[in-house]
């Protein structure tokens, strides 16, 4: 049996994510029948019910307090680790420009409400998205928005829980991001700087 809090829960994640047995193990380096095996050896020793629903995404349907509780433990483990190892991804215009600094899950963006659920649910600790000018803040005042870069396709904006807005590890990552945008901003000097 898998360990649940270092072995289960993140194959859960990333299913959440990636909605894919064979997209997980090559994350993981393990094999499908294994991503498969853990998942449902979690699910069944927790009683989440996790399994693939009908709009074809994962999710636990029974027990969700406890997985809640898992979540926020294995997000600290990961945020307080040496070194760290935020899970988070970037999509779109945002995924291109900082795709140098290598998010473990860069190409595995959902709609965007569903990438806010994965952060409010600590699945994920960041997310670079792109999106219209327009909007302003997500529609959850648990989630933080800063801008970052203004281009044609409209804005990239980091996206994280704003009780975590002062987490090292996380600010890191955003300080790395800036950096990243500004080195982006010498080859494409049309582009506009928001951080």
């Amino acid at each position: 049996m898998a360990d649940i809090l270092f072995d289960g829960l993140p194959v859960l994640d990333l299913l959440e994510i990636t909605p894919s047995t064979s997209v997980v193990a090559q994350i993981t380096q393990r094999d499908q029948s294994s991503i498969s095996r853990i998942y449902r050896q979690v699910s069944r020793r927790l009683g989440l019910e996790f399994r693939k629903h009908t709009d074809g995404r994962y999710r636990a349907s029974s027990n969700v307090v406890l997985l809640e509780g898992l979540r926020r433990s294995s997000q600290w483990l990961r945020l307080q680790s040496t070194p760290a190892e935020p899970r988070w991804l970037a999509c779109g215009h945002a995924g291109q420009v900082s795709a140098a600094l290598q998010p473990t899950l860069m190409e595995h963006c959902g709609h965007l409400p569903q990438v806010h659920q994965l952060l409010l649910e600590r699945v994920l600790d960041l997310a670079v998205l792109t999106g219209p000018e327009a909007v302003t803040q997500p529609n959850n005042s648990e989630l933080l928005e800063l801008p970052l870069l203004r281009h044609p396709e409209g804005v990239d904006r980091i996206v994280l829980r704003a009780d975590l807005r002062d987490q090292p590890a996380l600010q890191a990552l955003i300080t790395a991001l800036q950096n990243q945008v500004q080195q982006h901003l010498r080859q494409h000097p049309e582009q506009e700087w928001l951080g």
